[in-house]
């Protein structure tokens, strides 16, 4: 991203005083175990060795396996492809997180709450991070018990794709995020204007530890500059996307190094 680029975003965020008239400095978070926020790639569909390397060859920080995608998702043959994505050259020390989505907040296949628990449960011991939408009431208590008791970072998830909440409800959002148990909150909302940018970049200001993702074609160019804010990882999809205008991995990861939060 160019230099002018990057000006207009900072004044579309409305955070030019934060960056000219203060000595800034990134907010980092070690709860991921990276420290730079992470360039999360995204593996929809299927696992295998040739995506996992390719994700890595482009620069990935952090897998993320959005279980709900995958074509062949009984417990069984997920604990043998899981086995078999830790033998992976170059996967050690790759932190893995782990998603399977609701029905309500943008999963590809519907799986009811009693199979996702069960594909949780199957699952942790070969991950490093759980996404749990707060939405998920009949299971949150339970995912985010089983991340803590095995020691995984919890991140508690919202999505919006219709539009970016009020102030007073994003704010809503993350104390209930927090209360439940999330180590991280997420928040992903659709962004039609730079009013709404301003909104989500701001929770990034008054809070840590939250990931923030604006969705959207509008919100394209800040999905990478908000890593910059504060917010923990930006994803980048590498075999199919997954969100409205999300990038893919390469030119997360080209934005990463343009700002300087990635070598």
């Amino acid at each position: 991203m160019r230099h002018s680029s990057k000006n207009n975003v900072i004044a579309i965020c409305g955070l030019d005083a934060f960056f000219g008239n203060t000595q800034y400095k990134m907010k980092m978070s070690n709860l991921l175990k990276i420290g730079a926020p992470p360039a999360v790639a995204v593996i929809v569909a299927n696992v295998s060795a040739g995506v996992v390397l390719r994700a890595l060859s482009l620069g990935a920080d952090m897998l993320e396996l959005r279980v709900d995608t995958f074509k062949n998702r009984g417990v069984e043959s997920l604990v043998k492809t899981f086995h078999r994505l830790k033998a992976v050259k170059g996967v050690k020390g790759i932190p893995i997180l782990l998603t399977v989505r609701s029905a309500g907040e943008g999963a590809r296949f519907e799986i009811n709450d009693a199979e996702r628990l069960e594909i949780f449960r199957a699952l942790t011991p070969f991950v490093d991070a759980i996404d749990i939408e707060l939405g998920s009431t009949a299971i949150l208590a339970h995912v985010v018990g089983l991340a803590k008791k095995n020691r995984k970072t919890i991140i508690v998830s919202s999505h919006d794709f219709n539009g970016t909440p009020a102030d007073k409800r994003l704010e809503a959002i993350i104390s209930a995020g927090l209360r439940a148990g999330g180590d991280v909150v997420k928040i992903a909302a659709y962004v039609r204007d730079a009013k709404d940018v301003r909104r989500l970049a701001k929770l990034l200001v008054k809070h840590d530890n939250l990931i923030v993702i604006p969705m959207g074609e509008y919100g394209t160019p800040f999905r990478v500059f908000f890593p910059a804010l504060g917010s923990l990882a930006a994803y980048g999809s590498v075999t199919g996307k997954t969100a409205p205008g999300q990038l893919c991995l390469k030119d997360v990861v080209s934005a990463f190094r343009a700002f300087g939060l990635k070598k």
